[in-house]
């Protein structure tokens, strides 16, 4: 039990959507499943979030070349992107992608952002949600 407590703690860590399938095809209930994978996302999306300056800083070190006209014309639609629409619209569609693409975004773009950290790791917990309520039929087959 304890095990694939555990898998599906770590499948969560990545990709929240998809993570309650692991729990209930292992047999575990609606409530264990959910509680595994709303605190592997919280703590995916934690670190992620706040060792991203570690991560990026090593990346960017390995690359010394200087930007293309291509990537700073990325950047700036980005940042048009930020600028155009609020927070709370652009939060919840970054687990669609996965947990460690959310926190690195969220942390590069809105880092002076209080609430933005709280916001998240509701949307996660929300996702987690969702996730077990599409998946729970795979219990009963």
């Amino acid at each position: 039990m304890f095990w694939k407590i555990v898998s599906v703690v770590l499948a969560s860590i990545i990709k929240t959507f998809f993570a309650p399938s692991i729990g209930f095809a292992a047999g575990l209930s609606f409530g264990t499943t959910f509680a595994a994978t709303a605190l592997g996302a919280m703590a995916g999306f934690s670190f992620f979030y706040f060792f991203c300056d570690i991560i990026l800083n090593r990346f960017y070190k390995k690359r010394k070349s200087h930007p293309s006209a291509k990537k700073l014309k990325n950047a700036r639609k980005i940042v048009d992107f930020k600028r155009k629409h609020p927070v709370w619209l652009f939060v919840p569609m970054l687990p669609i992608m996965s947990i460690p693409v959310m926190a690195i975004v969220v942390r590069k773009f809105f880092r002076h952002n209080k609430p933005v950290f709280a916001l998240s790791l509701l949307t996660v917990t929300l996702f987690a949600l969702v996730g077990c309520l599409v998946f729970s039929p795979i219990q009963y087959l």
